[in-house]
């Protein structure tokens, strides 16, 4: 589990974000395959969490950790 997402594989890669060995409903989907994401992917991959286009981008650069994670969606109230 990275970041506090579960990869559950399937089609394609299915990406759970657990919070307290629970499924919170935060999901989003990545393909196996070799070719690059879009910017209308990435910005919508970035809704399907919940999070902003920049939001994301700090997640996969590694600028947003877990815990980070908790506490954006935790002033959502999405946990």
């Amino acid at each position: 589990m990275k970041k506090g997402f579960d990869a559950r594989m399937s089609k394609h890669i299915k990406l759970i974000f657990m919070y307290n060995g629970r499924d919170t409903g935060i999901r989003t989907w990545v393909s196996h395959g070799k070719a690059e994401i879009s910017d209308q992917l990435l910005s919508r991959m970035a809704e399907q969490i919940n999070l902003s286009r920049q939001q994301f981008l700090d997640l996969i650069d590694c600028r947003l950790d877990e815990s980070g994670l908790i506490a954006i969606y935790g002033e959502m109230h999405l946990l």
